[in-house]
């Protein structure tokens, strides 16, 4: 069985022990940061683990105007600094991964009077130089593509493949969204297996961006892909309210009843589709 997660940054405003403890009484294996080293406190986040039986494999990247990658000068240093600063908080809590989006979520359109080689370039040169930092703490980098409502840069996983081999660095890979697959990928189980080669990480929504099995997506051939291509790592629950602006759930007061039967059909429906793909491949045997 795979390594569940919940990725902490979607409940809004509620206290960090309110959200390990939900975890913890859902049974998920692990909490997935937001990666936010200026606001969150290793010491707390490492004793509430401690405390509810969690663990912390990745962190999230939380990537607004001012930490764009594709930026140069005083902003794309930030952005690296940032990057910098968030591999010394992962290295603290435990985490592996950092999920990284290359450009601003919520620009839709390119920057005027830019072009699109020049802005690539600055967002390799700066992964690059934030990577090797990364790689010297035994770190990864995971580039997500999301889709065309939240950014016009890397928007499909061909996209993040092709990003990935030009950055070229052993620190760096790539992550599965389910939710932004949905509307983006032309097959779900085809873009998995085209990324078979550099997948580290996993994040699971539905179509409507709820929790697994409340829209349409065919967990079980996601989880026989998944399995098919050997793929390891963490399966990370990142459902949330219906948002044009998905940061803005980080703004809004906790709907802390919604949020535990939100995190309980998760989890559940992602065991029971498991249990099933076994028993059919047991049989299929």
């Amino acid at each position: 069985m795979y390594h569940i997660g919940m990725t902490q940054w979607i409940v809004g405003d509620e206290p960090l022990e309110t959200s390990c403890r939900r975890m913890s009484e859902c049974g998920y294996d692990g909490i997935e940061f937001a990666a936010e080293p200026y606001k969150l406190d290793a010491q707390e986040c490492l004793a509430l683990m401690k405390k509810y039986h969690l663990d912390c494999r990745s962190l999230c990247g939380i990537f607004g105007e001012d930490r764009d990658l594709t930026a140069e000068k005083e902003t794309g240093e930030n952005a690296v600094r940032y990057l910098k600063d968030s591999v010394d908080f992962a290295e603290k809590v435990g985490a592996k991964i950092i999920i990284v989006v290359p450009s601003p979520v919520g620009r839709t359109e390119m920057p005027a009077g830019k072009h699109l080689e020049e802005l690539t370039e600055n967002a390799v040169r700066n992964i690059r130089a934030a990577a090797d930092y990364a790689q010297e703490k035994g770190i990864k980098f995971a580039i997500e593509a999301i889709n065309r409502y939240e950014t016009w840069f890397v928007n499909t996983l061909e996209k993040a493949v092709a990003f990935v081999k030009r950055i070229d660095h052993p620190a760096v890979g790539l992550m599965a969204d389910l939710f932004h697959m949905s509307i983006e990928e032309r097959s779900i189980v085809d873009s998995l297996y085209l990324v078979r080669d550099y997948l580290l990480h996993v994040h699971i929504a539905d179509n409507t961006r709820e929790p697994a099995g409340m829209g349409h997506t065919d967990f079980k051939e996601v989880l026989r892909a998944l399995e098919r291509i050997g793929y390891t790592g963490s399966l990370t629950m990142e459902f949330m309210y219906r948002l044009a602006n998905p940061y803005s759930a980080q703004e809004m007061e906790s709907r802390t009843g919604l949020m535990d039967s939100y995190a309980k059909q998760a989890i559940d429906y992602i065991r029971m589709t498991e249990r099933s793909v076994a028993d059919f491949e047991e049989v299929d045997k």
